[in-house]
């Protein structure tokens, strides 16, 4: 009987959780965590190996199906002992019959959101390289500021340094010149390297 109250307490509670987060903030779809890139290459590399775990096998045995499964046993087996007073085997083995189906599905839910997730969210940095964008917030070395750009006719934004050490103003163009990481680029200003291509 406690074995059944444990577990239906601590599955539900957790999943509720998990799936709060997911729909919040996407924080429990147990996707890979990568570290951020350290050049457009490894950049590259990530965003590959990100679709590639997105497109990859069933995930059957994740937290949130794992976590789903213990509810339902919880769950199922109380309704079992306590409501139908089955014996304990039996409400066991429904319990664990009930827990794999949510298993399942849990899985498969969870599966399917990940592919529902658009194209346009998915964005390789690294083709962001030559493009011209606009300065919104100062860079000032040290320090980065904040370029936008358009690839694709989609509009991006992102974290930038100045690879001349030069302060750059808002609102003024730039040439993306490199990677740093997964969220911040190089830039020159625009004249600077235009003059660099004549």
């Amino acid at each position: 009987m406690l074995v059944f109250w444990g577990a239906a307490i601590f599955g539900s509670v957790f999943f509720a959780l998990r799936v709060v987060l997911f729909v919040v903030g996407g924080f429990g779809a147990d996707a890979p965590d990568g570290e951020a890139s350290l050049d457009g290459e490894s950049a590259q590399l990530s965003h590959s190996q990100e679709l590639e775990a997105s497109d990859g096998a069933f995930k059957l045995l994740s937290l949130n199906s794992v976590t789903g499964f213990i509810a339902m046993f919880g769950w199922a087996g109380l309704a079992a002992y306590s409501q139908y007073n089955l014996p304990f085997f039996a409400a066991l083995l429904i319990a664990a019959f009930s827990g794999l189906g949510v298993l399942f599905v849990t899985a498969a839910l969870f599966y399917f959101a990940m592919k529902l997730k658009s194209p346009g969210a998915e964005f390789d940095i690294g083709r962001a390289v030559g493009t011209t964008a606009e300065v919104y917030l100062q860079i000032s070395p040290p320090g980065t500021g904040k370029i936008s750009f358009a690839v694709n006719g989609t509009k991006h934004e992102c974290n930038a340094v100045s690879s001349g050490g030069k302060t750059i103003p808002s609102f003024e163009k730039v040439t993306i010149t490199g990677i740093v990481d997964s969220h911040t680029v190089t830039v020159v200003p625009y004249r600077e390297a235009k003059d660099h291509e004549l």
